[in-house]
Order: structure tokens, then sequence, then C-alpha cells
């Protein structure tokens, strides 16, 4: 088999297993946006703190990616083998969610979606390695296609259930585990290589934060999307308070919350990603990061200033507008980004900086909305988003990613 022939069997074999694990992925977000917290609000009563526990459950797993990087540096193992297990202890975590009383389904709810991020730099590498650059953003994007029809359809199934009786939350819980071990079926048999050691660079658990310092653009970047993803991490969760929550009037069942919160956006990204993907490849990253903000922003002001079922799904909807553009850069932005071998290191860096703001933006969210009228607290978001385009506005005027490179920073933009 010629090279050529090689590399184009691998581009076909990593799309078809990454659309495998597409379809598992998308049900398993339906459970980690909305489903769990519903059940902690609904079935336990829980404590605003607790809910932010639950809320912020993803945001663990992104803290510690760096950490699941260094393992794979070390491990005699291709990443994707250690894909594959963490799946499986995402499996177990919600084993343990469906076991009991509230502390075990909170305990066994982080434990299942951290540990579905943890691999994430690895997956990004894998892309990476394994598609051309001009094409990664549209076979990625049709993999998230399929992920947000998953999504739509997991919340509607599951939401369902729940509705049905609250006394059937373990049922939806349980089909976290058969849907983790789907996930780690996929990562086994997806092609990928060994995560090596950079040369003359410690091997350490933690984000390499000396790329802030070499990388100026870089720290531009995470800046505005740590400003950015506060204001809308902080208020994810705040929609399915708004609806659940009897005091804010509205009183939604499961079915309805679901709908507004995973299905409605999952339809819109599902009819818009194919030509996010185009877009993705083609036009210059700081302005098109600027029109994704601005798409977040109109979604706020509709959402949370509603009190009617038309009202919500337009607000989901332009949640859904802004989310398929938000998703695909959050996922391949590092790849035109990055130097040759430093992929995962500069994914792991931004990994960890939306875990800080994915624990401690829902936990903020939940307290201040104790003390602050809900319409204020979406005021304070929309303001971050603000800023945060603020912030880019320079560097979309200037040329864009393919610059000169900073000091300090061997980077080959030429691939």
């Amino acid at each position: 088999m010629t090279a050529e022939a090689a590399a184009a069997s691998i581009v076909r074999r990593t799309q078809a297993l990454d659309r495998a694990r597409a379809f598992p992925l998308g049900a398993l977000s339906s459970l980690e946006t909305s489903l769990l917290l519903t059940i902690a609000i609904k079935r336990f009563d829980a404590a605003g703190p607790v809910k932010g526990v639950v809320a912020a459950a993803a945001g663990f797993g992104l803290l510690g990616a760096p950490v699941a990087t260094a393992f794979a540096r070390r491990l005699p193992l291709r990443a994707m083998t250690l894909a594959t297990v963490l799946a499986v202890v995402s499996a177990m975590g919600y084993g343990l969610a469906a076991s009991g009383p509230l502390a075990l389904f909170v305990l066994g709810a982080v434990i299942g979606v951290a540990a579905i991020q943890l691999p994430l730099p690895l997956l990004t590498q894998m892309y990476d390695e394994n598609y051309p650059i001009s094409e990664r953003g549209r076979r990625v994007g049709f993999a998230m296609s399929v992920k947000v029809v998953a999504a739509a359809l997991g919340g509607i199934i599951l939401g369902a259930v729940l509705s049905r009786s609250s006394d059937d939350w373990r049922v939806v819980v349980l089909v976290g585990v058969v849907l983790a071990l789907l996930v780690a079926a996929s990562n086994a048999f997806t092609p990928s290589t060994r995560l090596d050691r950079v040369a003359g660079r410690r091997n350490r658990p933690w984000p390499h934060f000396d790329l802030l310092r070499h990388d100026p653009a870089l720290r531009i970047i995470l800046g505005a999307w740590m400003v950015m993803g506060f204001g809308n991490l902080m208020l994810l969760p705040l929609r399915i308070e708004y609806l659940a929550n009897a005091k804010y009037g509205i009183g939604a069942d499961a079915t309805f919350i679901t709908l507004v919160t995973v299905t409605v956006p999952s339809i819109t990204r599902l009819a818009l990603m194919p030509l996010v993907g185009v877009l993705f490849d083609r036009l210059e990253f700081f302005r098109a990061r600027i029109a994704v903000n601005l798409l977040f922003i109109l979604y706020v002001a509709v959402f949370f200033t509603s009190d009617t079922d038309v009202g919500f799904v337009l607000g989901a909807v332009a949640f859904g507008f802004a989310s398929a553009g938000g998703e695909l850069m959050w996922s391949l932005w590092v790849t035109k980004f990055a130097p040759a071998g430093r992929v995962a290191d500069y994914m792991g860096l931004h990994t960890f900086f939306t875990g800080v703001r994915a624990v401690v933006a829902p936990m903020f969210g939940f307290v201040i909305v104790s003390r602050l009228a809900l319409t204020s607290v979406a005021m304070i978001g929309v303001t971050l988003m603000v800023v945060s385009s603020l912030m880019l506005a320079p560097s979309a005027r200037r040329a864009g990613l393919r610059r000169p490179t900073p000091p300090g920073v061997a980077r080959d933009l030429g691939t």
C-alpha cells in the first residue's frame, strides 16, 4: 500500500469511528447539560451549592485534562487507549450515581461527566494527526452533526422518561453507563499514536503555562475566552433553574426543559454545523469568534427576558446557532494555531482554563442568583461577553492566525 493510500485509509477509518463515537457522546451531553441537574432539582431538591457542583462536573474533567496528557506521554500506550480507559471510568461513575442517595448521585455524576472530558486534548491531537488541515473542520463538523442528532434524541427520549415519573431517574442515569461503554468501544479502535515527550521539556501533569509567556496572541485568545466563557457557563445551568424552579413562575416539566435546553439547540446545530465546518476552514479566527459572541448575547437577551414558550424556543434557536460555531472553534482552533507536536499541550492549556471557569462559573451563578434578580445575573453575563469581544477586536483588524512566529515558539503553520 502506498503512503497516500495508507493515509486515505486512516482518514476513512477515523471518520467512521468518529461518527460512531459521536452518537453516544451526543446522548451523554443531554445528561450532562440538562438531565442530571433536572434530577438534582426535581428529585432530590438539592441546595444551591450542590446544584452548582453537578453543573460544574464537566469543568472538573477539563481541569484534569493536562494530567491525562502527561500520563499519555509516560505510558507505553496509544493516546486513544487511555481515552478508552477513561470512558470505562465514566461508565463506572454513572453506575455509582444510580446507586442511591444524593451524595452518591452527585459523586457519581461528577465522575461520569468528568472522565469523558479528560481525554479531549488527546482527541484533538488525533484529529491533527489523522485529518488534513484543509478538511479538518468539515470532517469533524460532520461528526458533530451526528452528535447533535443524538443529543436531540437523547433529550426527547430521556426527558420523556423522567417526566413520566421521577422514580425513573435511575433508568435515565443507567443509560449513561451504556453510552459511556459505547464511547469506550469507539475509542479503542480509533487510529492513534503514542504521544511523544517534548524534547527538552519536563513531562509534568499541569498545563504548560510557559506558552503564555512566549505567545502574546495566545494570551489574548485565552483571556478573551475566559471572560466570554465565564459569562456563558454562569448562565447555562440557570436556564434549567429558571424553567424548573417554581419561584420564577414557569414550573416547566422535564420534557419541556429538555426540549428548549437540549433538543431545539441540537436541531439548530445540526442544521448549521456543516456550514460552520466549511466556514471554520476558510474564515479568519478572531472575526469568527466575535460573531459567535454576538450570537450568544442574542440568546441571553431573548431567553432570560421571556416568559412564553415561543420566547424560550427562539432563545434556544439562538443558543443552538451560537453553539454550532462555538463548539467547533473550541475543539479545533489549536490545530490552526499550535506549532507542530504541541497541539495536545496547547489544548491542555485551553481545557485547563475552560475547566477553571466551568467549575467556578456555575457555582458563582447559583450563589448570586440567590441575591440578585435573574435578569440582573443575565446582564452580568452579557457584559462579560461584550468585554470579550472588545478584547478580540484589535486582533480581528490584523492579519489573523498566520502571523510571524513569536519569540521562543517554534511554529509551523504551513501545513
